[in-house]
């Protein structure tokens, strides 16, 4: 493995019981102690951060140690030493670790996307995420990633394989979804090459932006000012369209921040927005802008 960017995923945690205390003043700032019901919560072992919390014997821990090697040992059984050889890895981090993302990007899988102006290419890229907080199951995500600009897009729920925290949790069932990725990615490839070679008008660009749903208003202007930029590098075309779109979901340091809640949630954030783009994609408003495109 190469080019690793990694963050302090590889911490423990374990179960514990929880307590209430409960203050009496009048045993001079004593107090008494007893088990809050039947719940039990996960904690960082280095930090001592509580990650979730649930019902005593309805979780089952998985480190990110075991899961993460466990993908990787799949990885490696499956794909040729030299495309493991020249894999990327990539971590992030959100909530304390109670979600725990890393990337993998295979660039030797790499495919070129080719408009009149500009040529990027886009990585293979298969992402294991963990979580302690309840809030998803463990899963697999395949996608692409940018080269030129980092962003990202999830192919769809289709490509996603996941998995109940059971006595029975396997990685093994997961990397059948890696074929199906693959094949997927390919398609996508000859999809996104055609968008490359389809022009539009600017207005209909910024009409599929103002009724895309779930979008703003200021967003939606925001969105139609990205295109531009991208467009002075693309071209006047659909696949321009689709780098806002993935702009938005990538880039937090531009024009579309994340709240800042004092708790790091970039990685989810950019994860669920790259969902979101994957929806739009497929939505019939994305569908009555193609139809406006012409081919040449």
């Amino acid at each position: 493995m190469l080019n690793q960017d990694t963050t302090s995923l590889m911490f423990n945690t374990e179960m514990r019981n929880l307590y209430s205390n409960e203050k009496h003043p009048e045993l001079y700032g004593e107090f008494i102690t007893r088990r809050a019901s039947d719940y039990q919560g996960v904690f960082r072992t280095d930090t001592d951060d509580c990650l979730g919390i649930f019902k005593e014997n309805s979780y089952t821990l998985v480190q990110n140690d075991q899961f993460f090697s466990g993908i990787e040992d799949q990885l490696t059984d499956y794909f040729d030493p030299i495309v493991m050889d020249t894999m990327q890895v990539r971590d992030s981090a959100s909530h304390q670790g109670a979600v725990s993302i890393r990337e993998y990007h295979f660039p030797s899988l790499g495919k070129s996307i080719e408009t009149n102006r500009h040529k990027t290419k886009l990585n293979f890229r298969v992402i294991g995420w963990n979580c302690f907080d309840g809030s998803s199951r463990c899963k697999i995500i395949i996608g692409n990633i940018d080269t030129f600009c980092s962003n990202g897009l999830i192919s769809g729920d289709y490509d996603t394989s996941s998995q109940k925290r059971t006595s029975g949790f396997d990685l093994k069932s997961f990397i059948g979804n890696v074929s199906k990725g693959l094949v997927r990615f390919d398609s996508d490839i000859t999809k996104f090459q055609r968008y490359a070679e389809s022009t539009v008008l600017t207005p209909y660009v910024n009409d599929f932006f103002n009724n895309l749903k779930g979008i703003s208003e200021r967003n939606a202007e925001r969105l139609q000012a990205q295109y531009m930029d991208e467009m002075s590098v693309r071209g006047n075309n659909l696949w321009a369209v689709v780098s806002t779109l993935t702009n938005y979901a990538s880039h937090f340091d531009g024009r579309f921040p994340t709240r800042n809640t004092g708790n790091n949630h970039d990685g989810v954030t950019s994860f669920n927005r790259q969902a979101q783009v994957g929806r739009w994609l497929n939505s019939e408003t994305f569908k009555t802008l193609e139809r406006h495109a012409v081919a040449v």
